[in-house]
This record gives C-alpha cells, structure tokens and sequence, in this order.
C-alpha cells in the first residue's frame, strides 16, 4: 500500500465575501478513479476545475498513482493503489463533508463512491457517464446497471456506448457528450509514406500485438517501413517487445512511451496512417486525434469508430493483417486517392462541437434543475 499526503486546496477564494457568494452556488463534482494518461482522464483535463455561471465544478480522483499537488478546486485521497479501500473511504468522507448537489461518476470505481454517498445523502444527484461499450468486469457491469437505474441523469461519449452497455430502455435516457477535447490542425505531409503510428495505453484491449502483425506484412515487402507505439505500459510492454523480436522488427518499431499532445503531434507529422486494432472501444479519442492531424485511421470498427470511420473514404476497416496490407498497398500506391482519404478524415471533424463545451452546458442542466444548492 501507497500513502502520500491528500491534496485538495479548496474554493480559495480572494475574499471571505467570494468564499460566501460561492457556498449558495450548486457543487458539482466529477469523480473520477485517478488521474492518468487515457481518454477519460485526457477529457477531463480539457475542462478546469472551478466557479462557472451558476455552479461550482470540482473535480475528485478517489485514489492517488504519485504524490498529489495542490490545486484549486481538486481533491485526491492521497492513498493508491486504486482498489484500496481507505482510498475509496476517505474520497467518501470528503464527499459528504463537501454536501454537492451532484456527482458525476466517471468508470465503475466511481460508482462505489457515488452509490455510497447516495446512500448516506440521499438528496445527492448522481450522472452516470459511460466511456466504453464494453464493461471491463463483471463488478463493472453489475455497477454500472445499478447506478445507471437510480442516476438522475445518464450521458455517455457516444450512442453506441449507451445502448451496448445499458440497453434499450435506459439507454434512452443518455445524452451524449461530445470527446472532441481540442481543435487540432493537420501536420501530416501530403505524401503517402509507410510509416504508422498509434497512441494510447498499452493494453490488452488495444491488441497491439495484432497491429504488429500487420505490420510485418507491409515491413516484408517494404522494408523502410516504420512504426511508432506511444503511450504508458499496462502490462503488455515486455510482451510486446518480445513479439517485435520474434518478428525481427526490432530496427523498425520504437516503443515511446507516455506523451502529451505537442509530442504526439510531433510524431504524427511524419506518419502517414494511424493504427488501431482493438477489441472494443467508445468514441475511441486517439482515432478522434488522428484523423484531425491528418493520418489515415486503419481501425477496427468497434463501439462508435465503425460510424465515423467510413471505409474507403475516410480511412480503412481492419479486418485481418492481410487484408490491412493490400489496403495500404492501395493507397500509396494513388496518391490522389490517398490525398483525397486525408482531407476527409481531415474534414471529418471541422465542425463538431468540443467536449468542453457539451460538458458544462450538461452542468448548468443540472445546476439549474436545482436552483440553490441544499445544505
């Protein structure tokens, strides 16, 4: 067991005057496992904590992977791993100290705390927000179907994410949040070139282990192929770099490691496709990225990905390593055909809405469904 000191500064106000303006405003919380490197977590970063028209948004992360700062608005328990209970009990305590209006539980870890809050408070409002299709666990899955039946609101990052981990009936209640966090430009070159990419945790949902052998498909006949894997390890990595072994890729893949986004768009720029093979997904935020900074998605048209991701026209549908190759072969071969996937995936996302901004406008929702905070 981790323990470090908690973390949590407040409505640090200038003014006893602003600190008491600030207590008849709703407190809105969103509750979030803990703070990493991924889409949730990623999304939730894009939108700062603190005073808002008509509410109060804050944001607490149950348990702690590093030695929490102080910032304003923020609370970490200070304990981690993220299955310790004085980690879960503690965020609870601090909860009900706090009396918000609302809870927005993000991942099945958060349900536990909204749920218990619920249950000690019950005029406390919990949301629901789903980021998957596919529940993680059976404790997930029990989890999720018990809040989402006493939430008093649903959102979800997509239509897909809603009907497949919930159903008909209360996947109608959902209102969905857009996952673009931020308008990116595209970086890549407008000639084609083998050279792939892909971003995120290294897990085994993500089957990178799938993406290699593709990729050695396309190194065998192209052998200055490369391919550039960024992202945090989740216990796949060794297993990784020993199959880039086996496959005698080791001159042409390179493990990165965690990135933020200047980093990853610096990767990008020399790439020309985007590799993502997973088993399932939600709005898959990396394809999201991808396809803005100009890279031709090769994906597996899971959760909301199949919907946006037109094969042929906007990118690639990954149904087997084979089959992926001939596809690339295709494209380097036109390059107006491959000029023309670009400025479509490209065009894909030039007018939705950010994340941002779904988000707080699904707050002030719920603040104003509830006028003055109750204490």
């Amino acid at each position: 067991m981790s323990r470090v000191r908690p973390a949590d500064s407040g409505a640090s106000s200038s003014s006893a005057a602003a600190m008491a303006d600030e207590q008849t405003l709703p407190q809105i919380v969103h509750v979030i496992p803990y703070d990493d490197i991924g889409g949730v977590e990623t999304a939730a970063s894009s939108v700062p904590a603190g005073r808002y028209p008509g509410f109060i948004l804050r944001k607490a992360y149950v348990a702690s992977k590093r030695q929490p700062e102080p910032r304003p608005y923020v609370y970490e328990s200070g304990i981690g791993p993220e299955n310790n209970p004085l980690a879960f009990a503690r965020t609870i305590g601090h909860l009900l100290h706090l009396r918000p209006a609302a809870l927005v539980l993000s991942l099945w870890r958060s349900c536990i705390v909204g749920l218990a809050v619920k249950a000690l408070r019950p005029r406390t409002q919990l949301v629901i927000f789903l980021h998957n299709t596919r529940h993680a666990n059976r404790v997930d899955a029990l989890l999720t179907q018990l809040t989402a039946r006493v939430s008093d609101a649903i959102w979800a990052d997509s239509a897909s994410t809603a009907a497949q981990r919930l159903g008909p009936t209360l996947a109608s209640r959902a209102r969905q949040i857009s996952f673009l966090t931020a308008r990116l430009g595209p970086v890549t070159s407008e000639q084609p070139a083998a050279q792939f990419i892909t971003w995120g945790r290294l897990h085994p949902r993500k089957r990178i282990d799938l993406a290699l052998e593709f990729f050695a498909l396309v190194h065998a006949h192209r052998a200055e192929a490369r391919f550039t894997i960024i992202g945090p390890d989740r216990g796949e990595q060794p297993m990784l770099e020993a199959k880039v072994a086996q496959l005698a890729l080791t001159d042409a893949v390179r493990f990165v490691g965690p990135a933020d986004q200047a980093e990853i768009a610096r990767h990008a720029a020399a790439a020309t496709f985007f590799v993502q093979t997973s088993r399932f997904e939600g709005m898959g935020m990396a394809v999201v990225e991808a396809m803005q900074l100009g890279l031709i998605p090769i994906v597996t048209p899971v959760g909301e990905i199949g919907k946006y991701v037109e094969d042929g026209r906007n990118g690639i549908w990954f149904s087997n390593p084979e089959q992926a190759r001939h596809r690339v072969e295709q494209v380097l071969a036109d390059v107006s055909a491959f000029c023309n996937m670009r400025e479509a995936s490209v065009r894909t996302w030039r007018d939705s809405p950010l994340y941002r901004d779904e988000f707080l406008a699904a707050c002030a929702g719920l603040a104003a469904s509830q006028g003055e905070a109750v204490r």
